[in-house]
């Protein structure tokens, strides 16, 4: 799964891109550079602790840095079809004045570029609708079809993005099939100065902030030039740092852990000597199908999953064995729903 990185020029969005991704970012197809992002978990860091496996791996999720927007938020159409490929889009808007980045344009507030991207999105998709109605008048469609693509345009027609509305599990996949640009979730980064991070507050707050709550958006702030001294430093060093501006975690770590779960999705671990895991599956996923996460044997072979909570690891003193005595780790079947924070031993046949 991908998410993709777009803003007015001059935001930000390439910084928190190459923080995002660090090392791993590349050029990828089309010349759009791309790479993944580490999924900072406390979890798994304490069960590293645990187990001392000789490797620990984190769960990621991929980015891809897009153009930038143009100055009304205007998007091209070869943009558009890139950014229709996506699972879900990061807007990054600029609230910082530091006068050493110039505006390509006039200055805006967060709320006014991101309002800007909004209408646009929102507009793009409409005339696709209608031209995807007035090309097909003759089409034979479903009650149901019909009735969603309707519901589209009043949707569109008030300005509200299609990702804003709560629709039936068995309604997504027909809209899917229109590849609607605001059916995808959004996630808000607002990039402050240190001055305005450390006040809580910056010029158009509240106007951004009521905008993403109408339309459902997640809504973070971070600040560039912090997180790049953040990213230089030791570990240890960057603790004591982030403490000194009220930082429990860095921005980028909070915008990574936004992201995973503006994906849906929750991890489970494997753990022993030779490696302590989190896998990336989406919300609900059965165990047997998580099973095929690991290795597709262990899903076609699959007999159970020998299954404990993290929270309830814990609680046990952190210890498998502690757990075994007492029968606290379940038997679980192919159906049951994998759980976020689950530590699961799969037991297959093939």
């Amino acid at each position: 799964m991908k998410i993709g990185i777009i803003g007015p020029a001059m935001s930000g969005k390439s910084t928190l891109f190459r923080l995002l991704t660090g090392a791993t970012a590349a050029t990828g197809k089309g010349g759009i550079p791309q790479g993944a992002a580490k999924i900072p978990d406390k979890r798994l860091e304490t069960l590293s602790a645990v187990f001392r496996p000789q490797k620990t791996t984190f769960a990621t999720v991929e980015f891809a840095d897009f153009p930038a927007l143009g100055a009304g938020g205007e998007m091209s159409g070869e943009l558009i079809s890139r950014l229709k490929t996506l699972d879900a889009l990061a807007v990054v808007v600029r609230a910082h004045q530091d006068p050493s980045v110039p505006w390509p344009a006039e200055p805006a507030t967060p709320a006014a570029a991101f309002s800007a991207f909004l209408e646009e999105m929102i507009l793009t998709d409409l005339v696709q609708l209608e031209k995807h109605l007035s090309r097909n008048k003759d089409k034979k469609r479903t009650p149901e079809e019909t009735r969603l693509l309707e519901k589209c345009r009043e949707l569109l027609e008030a300005m509200k993005p299609l990702a804003g509305e709560s629709w039936q599990e068995d309604e997504l996949p027909v809209l899917r099939n229109y590849a609607f640009l605001s059916l995808r979730p959004v996630l808000v980064a607002v990039n402050v100065d240190e001055a305005q991070l450390q006040e809580g507050s910056y010029p158009g707050r509240e106007e951004i902030t009521k905008l993403c709550r109408e339309a459902g958006y997640p809504l973070l702030t971070f600040c560039g030039t912090l997180e790049q001294e953040i990213s230089r430093m030791a570990p240890e060093e960057q603790q004591e740092f982030m403490a000194a501006y009220g930082l429990k975690e860095s921005g980028i770590a909070r915008l990574a852990a936004a992201a995973y779960r503006l994906l849906d999705l929750i991890s489970f671990f494997t753990v022993g000597k030779d490696e302590v895991r989190a896998w990336t599956i989406k919300n609900n996923t059965p165990a047997k199908k998580a099973a095929g996460k690991i290795h597709s044997d262990m899903e076609r072979g699959f007999i159970r999953a020998e299954v404990i909570n993290f929270s309830e690891f814990v609680e046990l003193g952190s210890s498998l064995k502690a757990a075994r005595e007492q029968g606290k780790l379940r038997l679980e079947g192919k159906d049951y729903p994998v759980q976020d924070g689950d530590i699961i031993t799969f037991r297959f046949n093939v």
